[in-house]
């Protein structure tokens, strides 16, 4: 239940919709309030407020009208630079970075700003009654005088948009963005002082000689979370054994394999309190995913290799942040793969991500569409050779392996003499052993 409400508020942060709507409600209450102490207290005729609204029904109506009907074509016009925004996101870099767009808490606090001062004015016109009306005149002047100042504030906020919205399609911005998210996941599904020497791996378990119990998946979808306390909890309730087969982010057939159990005793039927703890979603999220993070940087590099973009700086900045993000994974310890009970035996077995399939999904399709651009190449494999000195032995092998993949793919593709020759002299590291010598 704790993944699954963790997932539902993930999504609503990533919305366009979740902060404006929250705005607007406060928004309405605004009005309502005002509204109110100007119906009680009579502000319009009682208090001498040099700074309140002073004009009549005609006036008062006029300004909100004005107010309002300005709103609503900006806020149209907000809207439409953010879905311009989302297209050429999509198709300048990758379908992966939109939800950074969506979720962007800048684009979504102007909408939500634009959408409740218009129902601010909406809700106070309404308010304002003639003489011709009921005999009694009302103009709410404390309630005029805050549409007044929100109109004033969204000309603050329109200013600060168009320079946002500018800014936040940069590439120098999308890489920041997309490495900012991935760095945070891994400090936070990777913290300092996770793991502890000597934890067993998911492979190094050994499992019972009895058959397993098969649940299988009920349903078909991307693993977006894993709630471990709740298999945990469940295992040791009911004297179980549990071993979880897809990894985050996996997609899932309808009736695959989702976990082998096996029990010590009479157990209860588990495959639905199991299926419960395993969300399933229509795509993979940032919320568990660190695999996902790493392939959104990838992916933009790719797309800046394309023949029709061809951005090769753009590539140069994307495989600098993800040796940014590997080297800050590979000094962190490393996830528990296996849970165990309070007794100590073993209950729940999980597969994390292998580092060599993180640097895999990083550098080897870079590799394989970069591989007849020099200057692609040299930086590549330099950064390895930079991340290779910085990072603990026990994580060099896959880096080594792949700056040396690296250069055997640029002496088959890169055709000047003189341009391999400066990938190999940049990457002279990895084939003589010599770590470090790629930071030079």
């Amino acid at each position: 239940m704790r993944q699954r409400f963790g997932s539902w508020w993930h999504d609503l942060q990533d919305s366009l919709w979740f902060v404006p709507a929250i705005m607007t409600a406060i928004a309405v209450a605004l009005a309502l309030l005002l509204v109110r102490i100007d119906q009680r207290l009579l502000l319009d005729r009682r208090l001498d407020v040099p700074w309140l609204f002073g004009g009549g029904v005609e006036g008062a109506r006029g300004v909100l009208a004005a107010v309002g009907g300005t709103m609503i074509t900006v806020t149209a016009t907000v809207f439409s630079i953010t879905i311009v925004a989302l297209q050429l996101a999509s198709s300048q870099f990758t379908p992966r970075v939109l939800r950074t767009f969506t979720g962007d808490r800048g684009n979504q606090v102007v909408l939500g700003f634009f959408i409740g001062t218009f129902t601010y004015a909406l809700l106070v016109l309404r308010a304002v009654r003639s003489a011709s009306d009921d005999g009694v005149t009302f103009v709410p002047s404390l309630a005029v005088t805050g549409a007044i100042i929100l109109a004033l504030a969204s000309i603050g906020l329109l200013i600060y948009y168009i320079h946002h919205a500018a800014r936040s399609i940069q590439a120098a911005v999308v890489i920041d963005h997309a490495a900012s998210d991935t760095i945070g996941l891994i400090d936070r599904l990777f913290p300092a002082d996770v793991g502890r020497p000597g934890a067993p791996a998911a492979s190094e378990v050994p499992l019972p000689s009895s058959p397993a119990v098969v649940v299988p998946a009920d349903g078909s979808g991307y693993v977006q979370a894993i709630d471990q306390d709740a298999l945990v909890d469940l295992a040791v309730r009911s004297s179980l054994l549990i071993r979880i087969e897809p990894r985050i982010g996996e997609f899932v057939l309808p009736g695959a394999v989702l976990a082998s159990v096996w029990a010590t005793a009479v157990a209860e039927d588990c495959h639905d309190p199991i299926r419960d703890a395993v969300l399933l979603g229509p795509e993979p999220t940032l919320q568990s995913n660190i695999e996902l993070g790493v392939r959104q940087l990838a992916d933009i590099a790719l797309k800046a290799l394309s023949p029709g973009i061809n951005d090769p700086t753009t590539a140069t900045m994307c495989i600098d942040r993800l040796g940014e993000a590997l080297v800050r994974l590979a000094q962190r310890g490393w996830p528990r793969e296996v849970r165990t009970g309070d007794d100590g035996s073993v209950r729940v077995v999980l597969h994390g991500p292998p580092f060599e399939r993180l640097v895999t999904v990083a550098f080897s399709q870079i590799r394989r569409y970069g591989a007849g651009d020099a200057t692609v190449m040299e930086h590549l494999v330099a950064v390895l050779g930079r991340m290779t000195a910085l990072v603990p032995p026990v994580r060099r092998e896959p880096l080594i392996g792949e700056a040396r993949l690296a250069l055997a793919a640029a002496r088959e593709q890169v055709s000047l003499p003189a341009d391999r020759e400066r990938v190999a002299e940049a990457g002279a590291w990895a084939v003589a052993g010599r770590i470090g010598a790629g930071s030079t």
